[in-house]
């Protein structure tokens, strides 16, 4: 007897077929409304710029499913309400996915070229053209002047199940039409070969412009002064007009209806696990989901999350940076983003009021760039008379992570290492060593130094930046760290697993100094009263918030060793670091609660050495984006 879980539709994280989606089995989220739309609807020159891996292909390849009129795949789905049964006229679809002509420029035109005698081949037809730019016009006035006469044959309509088209006018699909000029835009000679070559390609696509139906190109940027936009000077572009807004991605609403029996199974699997256990339930699930992976608008309203993060989440049953890991820093890597977006961004309200546009390859404004890629999103818009005013922020914690530890890596880090030796490697596995053998004080030593080199445009005053640094050092020394760690009670900043196998469960605190910072070294042992208040009230937070978070709940118990870990920074050069084992912390706090019931608890103040306070602040929550 077949169980509810082999019914179940599977999850395609990499499936980018519209017919293996549906015959196969799998979970479609179904965005065929906009399928409709995109070809019935009024403007029939369109531009979609969307971020890597949101589902651009998946949705190029229904469109031409579409087209074709292959109604059968599109059963109990919006368009087959939307449309009549007569109303599913038959096209030829010229459909080129920029993506598979390689990274040389040089054979870019060969193989365009190529192409377009391939494809005329497989529908019983030769074209003589031998460049790119004529081999494409050649094409489509052959489909044009003889559609009858030609079959219909797509990557999924063999010639066994051939149709004849019955409209003379071509559908024209260009999927990620930049990807030559991304692949090359680090080298400018070959960008400037690409660019000639598909500046004639563009153009001849427009003098077929009375032959075709309609013409779909997507992309991750838009470089308005590229040639598909200068010699295709009618394409309307939809990427922020509100009703496409959650034309690719999902909405939490989405996730919950397509993805019902998987957010169950994974439920059922994270309450297994000793760090989530039978308290988590779907509520705090879909908090933490929206709280990773939601928060992308293009309209400042509705927001979606990345499908691949989503359905590597729901397969593999763990929180992780499932879309970076893919490929997401790759770009920005290549901009060479400068130190002063990089303050904006961590100061999580950018305002911008320039063009969504990025004008040329050699004239981009990053924050554009930001928020075509993915890494920056618009939380608010405002309009004008004249222009807009846009608010953007990091859509979620996954991108804000990441874009924190490409910070680091690329500008804090080679910076220190390179220029000061005064955190070497060396220097790095001793932090690494006092940290695991609690020796505090030497690590705090070791990490104000540290901090102490960085220059101070580097800084910024948030905790997220030293919760990375942290991160990178450990990993400079090969130590074993997990990073914003799940548990049912919350998000751990660091488990870290010395070499013994001990567990350190770390939590990060950052208080602003009243004191003027300076880089010198000697003055970052001269602490105020100030900053030393500053500095144990941090520490008490962070202690506070691993036990009331229960952070130590799947530790304890277990022969392995464990400690609780506060790690408190004052300002840049300010540093305290205590240590407790968990079963002391646990147990201090108890008897704190017992006086306290008693009538007999009063403030404990923070003791020298690797004690743990008593009564500490509340520390500060972290709230699922809304």
């Amino acid at each position: 007897m077949e169980t509810a879980e082999e019914h179940m539709q599977k999850i395609g994280t990499n499936i980018v077929n519209f017919s293996e989606l549906r015959n196969e089995g799998y979970v479609y989220v179904d965005k065929t409304e906009f399928v409709h739309e995109l070809l019935s609807g009024p403007d029939k020159r369109l531009f979609l710029s969307r971020p890597r891996r949101f589902g651009k292909t998946l949705l190029i390849d229904t469109i031409e499913e579409a087209a074709v009129g292959r109604k059968e795949l599109f059963a109990g789905l919006a368009i087959d309400r939307l449309r009549k049964a007569d109303e599913w006229p038959r096209s030829h679809v010229l459909r080129i996915g920029m993506s598979r002509f390689g990274d040389d420029p040089a054979l870019l035109d060969r193989t365009l070229a190529s192409y377009m005698h391939s494809f005329a081949s497989r529908r019983g037809f030769t074209i003589t053209a031998q460049d790119s730019a004529n081999s494409l016009a050649e094409v489509i006035e052959t489909l044009s002047w003889n559609y009858a006469d030609i079959p219909i044959i797509t990557n999924n309509i063999r010639t066994k199940d051939v149709v004849i088209a019955n409209r003379s006018k071509i559908i024209v699909l260009i999927d990620e039409y930049d990807a030559p000029i991304i692949n090359n835009i680090t080298n400018q000679y070959k960008l400037d070969i690409a660019k000639q070559t598909l500046h004639g390609f563009y153009n001849a696509l427009k003098s077929c412009d009375s032959m075709i139906e309609r013409v779909f190109i997507t992309g991750i940027t838009k470089f308005s002064q590229l040639s598909v936009f200068s010699a295709m000077n009618n394409l309307s572009d939809i990427t922020f007009q509100p009703e496409y807004a959650t034309i690719c991605g999902f909405s939490l609403e989405e996730i919950q209806q397509y993805y019902c029996h998987h957010l169950n199974i994974a439920l059922s699997d994270f309450q297994k696990h000793k760090e989530f256990g039978s308290a988590f339930t779907l509520k705090m699930l879909m908090e933490r989901i929206e709280d990773w992976y939601d928060g992308y608008s293009w309209n400042g309203m509705e927001r979606v999350i990345n499908p691949l993060s989503l359905q590597n989440l729901l397969r593999y049953r763990k929180f992780d940076n499932f879309w970076i890991r893919s490929g997401g820093m790759n770009f920005l890597n290549q901009m060479n983003i400068k130190n002063d977006i990089f303050n904006k961004v961590f100061d999580g309200n950018v305002k911008f009021s320039g063009s969504l546009d990025i004008q040329d390859v050699g004239d981009v404004d990053p924050l554009a760039l930001m928020l075509q890629t993915g890494y920056l999103t618009l939380r608010r818009r405002q309009e004008y008379d004249e222009y807009s005013k846009l608010y953007l922020t990091v859509p979620n914690r996954e991108v804000g992570m990441t874009i924190m530890k490409n910070y680091v890596d690329n500008y804090i880090m080679p910076l220190v290492s390179s220029e000061k030796d005064i955190f070497n490697s060396v220097s790095s596995r001793e932090f690494c060593n006092a940290f695991c053998q609690g020796k505090m004080d030497r690590a705090a030593e070791l990490l104000q130094g540290f901090l102490s080199v960085i220059p101070y445009s580097l800084h910024e005053k948030m905790e997220s930046l030293y919760h990375v640094i942290l991160m990178s050092i450990f990993e400079m020394s090969d130590i074993e760290v997990d990073p914003e760690h799940n548990i049912a009670g919350g998000i751990i900043d660091l488990v870290v697993t010395t070499p013994d196998n001990s567990i350190l469960v770390t939590e990060i605190k950052y208080a602003k100094s009243d004191d003027i910072d300076t880089a010198d070294l000697p003055s970052a042992s001269v602490i105020s009263d100030k900053d030393e208040k500053k500095l144990d009230s941090c520490v008490k937070a962070a202690f506070r918030q691993i036990l009331e978070n229960k952070y130590l709940l799947p530790y304890v118990g277990s022969r392995t060793p464990v400690r609780a870990v506060a790690v408190a920074v004052c300002g840049r050069t300010r540093v305290r670091i205590r240590s407790v084992p968990a079963e002391e912390l646990i147990r201090r706090a108890q008897e704190f609660l017992r006086d306290a019931s008693c009538g007999e608890a009063g403030v404990v103040p923070v003791a020298r050495g690797d004690e743990t306070p008593q009564n500490p602040r509340p520390p500060r929550q972290r709230c699922p984006r809304r």
